[in-house]
């Protein structure tokens, strides 16, 4: 009869014969791209046999080599939240296997153990933080997955955290933080040539933020875009748009109206800000069209 092992108290001896495999190993470097990750988008980016994955997962946490906690104010509370905080073992690992250490941020997983080593240390403000990660990272998996499934479209780019922060001062000497959540480039392989490409940034909103702050972020975005320095700091000439996903479809529309009132100042505002709500898309694809702008009811997709 099999011995049922502990969830949040580690056994390696459980595992001290396993041997790593090439499944661990993705799974190690999908949990390193995307920070904080459930064990459901684990599954669909890793691919395969998904209880596979799960036994792997449950491995690598009694070798340390990953770690887990659960939420218990998310709606999923009962599953595991995954991340990396063993800079130690890992670097370790990345000198005996194919694993990148370059590819790792060590910096943050040396803080992660820090911050979120113990359940009683972590802050409520720590958690709606871990919250709004793993909104950034069903995404990331919903485009990462729909790539890989569809052939002819490529996940070309994807940046996220720190690398994107900076400032923007507008036409009345207001400086004003300029940080998306996310920028990545989608490659549409059969396109024509100079068609192929096409640059988003991409906000999760958790309904958390007032709609004057949510005003100041896109108009943060506007002035950016029009001054011209994404040539300077990412490399990219045009962007396709901002995407917003938000919580509910009631959200959504504020968020709208918000770019409405913007395009009185900034008439680009009425096309590039493209919204959609969570409740009615639980998972995203290349193709759903259920992003809307303040320029017309048009439901638009992201091969649009």
């Amino acid at each position: 009869m099999q011995t049922r092992l502990p969830k949040t108290r580690r056994v390696p001896e459980a595992f001290a014969n396993t041997k790593i495999t090439d499944r661990c190993l993705a799974i190690i470097d999908a949990i390193g791209r995307y920070r904080f990750v459930l064990a459901r988008d684990i599954a669909r980016v890793v691919g395969g046999n998904e209880d596979v994955t799960h036994r792997h997962l449950q491995q690598l946490f009694h070798q340390d080599l990953i770690s887990r906690f659960k939420l218990p104010t998310a709606p999923n509370r009962g599953e595991f939240v995954y991340f990396l905080d063993n800079a130690t073992e890992l670097r370790k690992l990345c000198a005996a296997s194919v694993l990148n250490a370059s590819d790792f941020d060590w910096d943050e997983i040396s803080r992660n153990r820090q911050k979120y080593g113990a359940v009683a240390k972590r802050s409520a403000g720590q958690f709606l933080f871990i919250e709004h990660e793993l909104m950034i990272a069903r995404f990331h998996a919903d485009i990462e997955a729909a790539t890989r499934d569809d052939g002819n479209v490529e996940l070309a780019r994807w940046v996220q955290g720190p690398a994107l922060w900076n400032t923007v001062k507008t036409d009345s000497r207001r400086t004003l933080p300029h940080r998306p959540d996310a920028l990545f480039a989608l490659q549409f392989l059969n396109s024509p040539d100079g068609q192929q490409r096409a640059t988003f940034f991409y906000e999760a909103d958790r309904e958390t933020s007032s709609l004057a702050r949510i005003r100041e972020k896109l108009e943060a975005h506007l002035v950016f875009l029009l001054q011209g320095q994404q040539h300077r700091q990412y490399g990219f000439r045009r962007i396709r748009a901002v995407l917003i996903e938000t919580l509910t479809t009631a959200r959504a529309n504020q968020l709208r109206m918000v770019a409405s009132s913007l395009a009185m100042q900034f008439p680009l505002s009425a096309s590039l800000f493209w919204i959609a709500a969570c409740e009615e898309n639980p998972r995203l694809s290349i193709s759903t069209r259920c992003w809307q702008c303040a320029v017309d009811d048009s439901a638009r997709s992201l091969a649009d």
